[in-house]
């Protein structure tokens, strides 16, 4: 990806500064996850079934992806969590560098929604014979949550300090010789996956208790988990829960998707947005309208073809009022006037069968860390 040098400015000279590059890259981008991810594949998506010359960008998460929707040239859309944006409230007042401190003011000035998409699961995850049972069991426990960057690693973070108050103990990323993967998230998360099953190895930095995930279900990575692992339950009766339903909701990680689950279990989700930004650009606002008007006629195929998260979406042709958003987050002017005047369309395509967790690939390297039943 082509950098701009835009970092820093405000956010006048920031669309100004956009403007210029224009002409050398089309903004046709999005930026997702890593290719293991459930933003990945929704990207894949609205790239296959709705905006072809989409460019659908990995990066290691959902403060990435607001970094390059600010930062980096052809980016006009970007999929994020919706508790990162108290991450950026927090740096516009804390950070020491006023440079930064003004580059986050500008940011959230300029973010705006286009729709929320759907909940996505939190999954702690332990040994099999781990005594820890649920969420509130973690306290002082060494935790894998991903780069800095990342979704899982800002919602880990939060979800512990509103739990314990205090900073949890962080393994360090890494990738474990022999580890494969498609990015180096799955890389990461592979590795720190099988070195909780094999607590005899590697060294002592290495080590985690709990290995925090994030993703809607179903997420690829867990329905290849095999009987060395378990899923931590949320108590929903527990006191400490209540601190976290201001920015969280609780769901369920359901046993048909995770065959290593012995019953139906629950979790805490976070909710994801589509995001886009107040562009003065009017080539990078066309494509913006573009996208909305390609989600409103392609919503029938997204539902049939996509990934089952698609299914879980509260804005629809039938429905086009768009839903209440939490605290702080805006609607894009320019988008939510074409959402909310959509109309259904006849269905025309058929729908095409889910890959279920028996019908998965088991490859060499999945058996031999413990992913396959």
């Amino acid at each position: 990806m082509n950098v701009v040098s835009c970092a820093g400015k405000s956010l006048g000279v920031l669309a100004l500064c956009y403007a210029s590059h224009a002409a050398a890259l089309a903004s046709n981008a999005i930026v997702t996850g890593n290719q293991s991810d459930t933003y990945y594949r929704i990207g894949e998506d609205l790239k296959q079934y709705a905006m072809p010359e989409l460019r659908n960008l990995t990066s290691k998460g959902a403060v990435d992806n607001i970094k390059a929707l600010s930062k980096t040239a052809g980016v006009s859309f970007a999929i994020v969590q919706s508790d990162v944006y108290q991450t950026y409230v927090n740096l516009e007042k804390n950070d020491p560098d006023p440079a930064v401190r003004q580059w986050a003011s500008d940011l959230l000035h300029s973010l705006r929604v286009i729709a929320p998409l759907y909940n996505e699961e939190i999954y702690f995850i332990v040994r099999k014979d781990s005594p820890m049972q649920e969420l509130q069991d973690i306290e002082d426990k060494r935790l894998a949550i991903g780069p800095d960057g990342s979704g899982a690693n800002l919602t880990a973070k939060n979800i512990y300090y509103k739990l314990f108050g205090k900073a949890p103990v962080v393994v360090k990323p890494f990738i474990e010789a022999g580890v494969l993967g498609t990015d180096e998230g799955t890389k990461y998360s592979r590795s720190a996956l099988w070195h909780l099953a094999h607590p005899e190895a590697g060294p002592e930095e290495r080590k985690a208790d709990v290995v925090v995930l994030i993703g809607g279900q179903p997420l690829p990575l867990l329905q290849r988990l095999g009987k060395d692992y378990k899923l931590l339950a949320t108590n929903i009766k527990n006191d400490a829960t209540e601190a976290l339903l201001k920015d969280y909701s609780i769901g369920f990680a359901d046993q048909k998707n995770y065959p290593f689950l012995p019953k139906h279990m629950p979790v805490m989700m976070v909710q994801s947005y589509l995001v886009t930004a107040q562009f003065r650009d009017k080539q990078r606002n066309d494509f913006v309208k573009k996208l909305a008007g390609a989600l409103c006629q392609n919503y029938d195929k997204l539902q049939e073809h996509g990934h089952e998260k698609w299914k879980a979406l509260t804005w629809s042709p039938a429905n086009p009022r768009l839903p209440s958003l939490l605290s702080g987050w805006s609607y894009s002017t320019v988008t939510k006037p074409i959402l909310e005047s959509c109309a259904p369309t006849a269905t025309t395509s058929a729908p095409i069968a889910a890959a279920t967790p028996s019908s998965l690939p088991c490859s060499m390297e999945d058996r031999a860390i413990g992913f396959c039943q």
